[in-house]
């Protein structure tokens, strides 16, 4: 099977994106492996930009996974399962499957540091390549390549691929990412063309069972020569500092670097407002935010096959952010498996007790709680934000609901 990546017709003289499989497949050879390593751990490969680096921002490069076929794919964390990673492994293949990885996390901070073992397989998923996401009901969906397909393999373990060009959407995909709440363009389902250098809006409908059905694509916005060959695409967490609106990151694949952008109307992002945040990449690919810290991870396809983070990021919520600074609350137990007991005054007027999922949408609303107590017996396993409004400003506190 030939698996170099060829522009469009419409998107020819980039010698980088018409390569990209004829570099990296070709794992064979000691000197390549060698060269490819040192280019990503060489002297000032991978830089952050000094704006970013200036507003505090890190950079940390988290190494190979033991046991996960090259190159890497897409990657993603669900919040019901915060200490694994799941991960594309020999991405855009038809052995390609997606692989969870136990994670190490500082008992301090919460942030990765590193991963506690192999790779162990979790579904065959051909053909994968910067796209994977679970929704709240379990349905994984992932973008295969060059097909221009999206996959999904339901709770039940049924599988299903939808051809997308049809509905409008260039061949062939590379990524794909669902805006979270607060953002312009909520809910909406985004997906990126490789080889067109596009993003689009997919309308969509899920089925009980998990099954997505798709329509046609309904906006479209051009990155060439801005983030060329998009890869990952992730929303950055709501008041983090140079984000003053808004905005997202996208894995520029074939600028070899990450590009942050103001997102506009429908969740796609506004090319004007493009800055880089990290250069001197080799393959940068799937893309996700830290559910637990709003930390930002990426994977490589070749460029070493690595996963790298970017902290310095606000926690992954997207409530609105008061005129009063939010404090903590007290809450018991955490984890819960439903029953949730809050540290409130008696005497305190409350005006609204909200749980926010890892997407930033209300999973539960409510007054005041009879005796302080909610009950999420009703919602997914996952990573919540539980938010107080009171008369004296906002309390917050994250749970886990197992």
């Amino acid at each position: 099977m030939h698996n170099n990546r060829s522009c469009s017709p419409r998107c020819t003289g980039t010698a980088l994106l018409g390569t990209r499989k004829q570099n990296t497949m070709r794992r064979t050879h000691p000197t390549a492996i060698i060269i490819g390593l040192l280019s990503v751990l060489g002297t000032n490969a991978q830089t952050l930009s000094p704006e970013f680096a200036s507003a505090g921002y890190a950079l940390t490069d988290l190494g190979t996974i033991t046991d996960l076929p090259i190159p890497y794919g897409g990657l993603t964390i669900r919040p019901s399962s915060p200490d694994t990673l799941y991960i594309g492994g020999a991405a855009n293949s038809p052995t390609a499957a997606v692989y969870k990885v136990p994670l190490v996390r500082d008992a301090a901070t919460q942030q990765i540091t590193a991963f506690a073992g192999p790779a162990i397989l979790h579904a065959p998923a051909p053909n994968i390549d910067g796209g994977l996401s679970f929704d709240a009901n379990g349905t994984m969906l992932y973008t295969r390549y060059s097909m221009n397909e999206i996959g999904q393999l339901l709770p039940d373990n049924t599988t299903f691929s939808v051809a997308l060009t049809p509905l409008g959407v260039a061949s062939s995909v590379g990524s794909h990412a669902f805006v979270p709440g607060g953002y312009p363009g909520a809910g909406n389902l985004i997906l990126a063309s490789y080889n067109q250098w596009s993003l689009y809006t997919l309308p969509y409908t899920v089925a009980t069972g998990g099954l997505y059905t798709f329509m046609n694509s309904t906006a479209e916005v051009s990155v060439s020569g801005i983030a060329s060959g998009p890869e990952g695409i992730a929303y950055v967490p709501i008041g983090s500092t140079a984000f003053p609106v808004p905005s997202m990151v996208i894995s520029a694949y074939g600028l070899g670097k990450i590009v942050a952008f103001e997102v506009g109307a429908d969740g796609l992002p506004l090319p004007a407002t493009a800055r880089d945040m990290v250069t001197g990449l080799t393959g940068a690919e799937g893309a996700l935010i830290d559910p637990v810290t709003g930390d930002f991870l990426f994977s490589t396809f070749g460029g070493g096959n690595r996963v790298i983070k970017v902290s310095g990021f606000e926690l992954p919520t997207t409530i609105a952010v008061s005129e009063q600074p939010a404090v903590a609350l007290r809450m018991a137990p955490n984890p819960t498996n439903g029953t949730l007991r809050l540290g409130l005054d008696a005497a305190q007027r409350i005006d609204a007790v909200e749980v926010i999922d890892a997407r930033g949408c209300v999973a539960l609303r409510t007054g005041r709680p009879a005796a302080n107590t909610i009950d999420m017996g009703a919602l997914p396993a996952g990573v919540y934000t539980v938010v107080v409004r009171t008369e004296d400003g906002v309390r917050t506190a994250r749970v886990v609901r197992e």
